[in-house]
């Protein structure tokens, strides 16, 4: 591969994201860790009777223009869930209701919500406020050469340094634009196929008939969260890993978020 080529190509499919930075900003309602503020007639998501743990709330009114995805709704509050225990990691259509996003359009609660019996204290996460910035998004180069192989490490390290330094080194929350993944870069594809029933734990999956009739559906999926690793909120992803939460573009479009996706990626 031609490195000066390869970094114009990467550079010519730059898209733009919002990074969720940390803030002190007063009356900002948008967070990640703490407890939320559900809006009325929310209740907190469980899985298997046992209440999920809370990661992050979204004010979209607070997302700034131009927005990263442009299906999503202008105002209303978004809201991610995820099981304390982290034993799915969303390659198995059997993992599905281990994490929620809840959205609602109605006004939030001033006061945020008691921790619901049967979650123990350490699904609380320490609260940080957060706000949005605009950035520059990069595929990795994974997404262009998908063996890994064939790619220069030295190449591989300068892409990486291009994917990496919007964030300034700073834990990578984002919505919208590409993911950094952890592991492959082949996201949109596997989101197809687990939420329509293939299990993708391993590489057998691709010799399934349904993979070639599925495979048209891939671009409608958006990036709608990840969430980092974050020492300042204890979370920690499998080993320093990352959640990614992706939507079909169709159901941002009808405000139905309940077919969300979430995968972990770690080291």
């Amino acid at each position: 591969m031609d490195s000066d080529e390869t970094i114009r190509r990467v550079r010519a499919m730059e898209v733009p994201a919002l990074h969720v930075v940390a803030t002190e900003k007063p009356g900002v309602f948008s967070k990640i860790g703490g407890l939320p503020n559900l809006s009325t007639g929310l209740d907190w998501p469980e899985w298997k009777g046992v209440p999920l743990a809370f990661l992050a709330q979204i004010d979209l009114r607070e997302l700034p223009e131009p927005r990263p995805i442009e299906e999503l709704p202008p105002s209303g509050q978004l809201y991610f869930f995820y099981e304390l225990e982290q034993t799915t990691w969303g390659f198995d259509p059997a993992d599905k209701g281990s994490w929620r996003v809840l959205y609602s359009d109605d006004a939030p609660s001033q006061a945020p919500s008691t921790i619901p019996a049967g979650l123990s204290a350490d699904g609380v996460y320490y609260e940080r406020r957060v706000s949005f910035r605009g950035i520059p998004s990069t595929p990795n180069l994974l997404r262009l050469e998908p063996d890994y192989r064939r790619i220069p490490s030295d190449l591989f390290e300068r892409v990486c340094g291009l994917n990496e330094a919007p964030f300034e080194g700073r834990p990578k929350h984002q919505i919208g634009g590409y993911p950094t993944p952890v592991q492959d870069d082949s996201m949109e594809l596997e989101c197809q196929l687990v939420s329509n029933g293939l299990y993708c734990g391993d590489p057998s999956v691709y010799q399934d008939p349904r993979v070639a009739a599925l495979k048209s559906g891939t671009q409608e999926w958006k990036l709608l969260l990840q969430l980092d690793t974050d020492d300042d909120t204890g979370m920690m992803w499998g080993d320093c890993g990352t959640l990614y939460f992706w939507i079909r573009a169709s159901d941002l479009i009808q405000r139905d978020f309940s077919d969300v996706w979430m995968i972990l990626q770690c080291a």
